[in-house]
């Protein structure tokens, strides 16, 4: 039930994203005038070999759609980590999955008289069957605001109330009013680098679990349409298990690819 919450959430980001276009087309705006969808592909692949035989893979997918009167954006990430280890008893192999998460979040912006102030809407949902919470999923709504902006470089800033689901790895699970905050920094040093910041607050209002979501990356580009990627992320969250820790930490070397 949580999960067509969340996914519901997202699929109504999709249509706002489709009713903008047909928006904008009613308006007297030329199709053509509508900016192409853009975005990237991130992939990482982690080798190791000896003692211990693992396997761990990384995709990240970030999809943007800029429009006069609507900012769109979508992100999606998975995580499978397999590890081969000698059974000491019988002498076998045995594979065992030891990482796996799949994560989707889904936001619309609209923009008061195309200004740098806007109302967004955000679904978010996350399954991590080795983590702190198997599941969580969120829906929120507020204020928006594009605080700083020059060229490709801006800065964002977007808070308001919303609902939060967390299903605990043991234990019951439990949903609440949350408040969600968020901040999103872009800085280019050059045509071909930059630097990218996302800050995610959802802070519980019945004193439930607090999260705290931090992702840092460096890209530099290669060409035109592939680079590479240096990333930091880092998730906290205040109420977990007894034999699980509050804070993961992720940093990875990834080949990406824009459009």
């Amino acid at each position: 039930m949580r999960l067509v919450v969340a996914l519901s959430a997202v699929l109504l980001c999709s249509a706002v994203s489709v009713q903008a276009q047909d928006f904008q087309k009613k308006h007297g705006e030329a199709e053509e005038t509508i900016p192409p969808w853009g975005g990237d592909v991130e992939v990482g692949v982690v080798l190791s070999r000896g003692n211990t035989e693992a396997t761990a893979v990384r995709t990240n997918a970030e999809l943007k759609h800029e429009l006069q009167d609507f900012r769109n954006k979508y992100f999606i990430q998975t995580l499978l980590q397999r590890n081969t280890q000698t059974n000491s008893a019988t002498g076998e192999k045995e594979d065992n999955t030891t990482g796996q998460r799949v994560g989707l979040t889904a936001q619309s912006n609209y923009k008061f008289f195309r200004s740098d102030s806007s109302l967004f809407g955000r679904g978010a949902y996350l399954n991590d069957r080795f983590g702190a919470f198997r599941e969580q999923s969120s829906v929120a709504v507020g204020y928006a605001n594009r605080l700083y902006e020059e060229g490709q470089n801006y800065l964002d800033f977007e808070t308001g109330p919303g609902m939060a689901y967390d299903k605990p790895s043991e234990g019951e699970s439990n949903s609440g009013m949350i408040w969600y905050a968020a901040g999103n920094f872009e800085y280019h040093f050059s045509e071909t680098s930059k630097f990218k910041q996302t800050l995610e607050y959802a802070i519980s209002l019945d004193g439930h679990n607090t999260s705290y979501t931090s992702r840092s990356a460096v890209t530099a580009q290669i060409n035109n349409q592939l680079a590479l990627r240096l990333s930091l992320n880092i998730k906290y969250d205040s109420d977990v298990g007894v034999d699980k820790k509050s804070t993961d930490s992720e940093t990875a070397a990834s080949v990406v690819y824009s459009f």
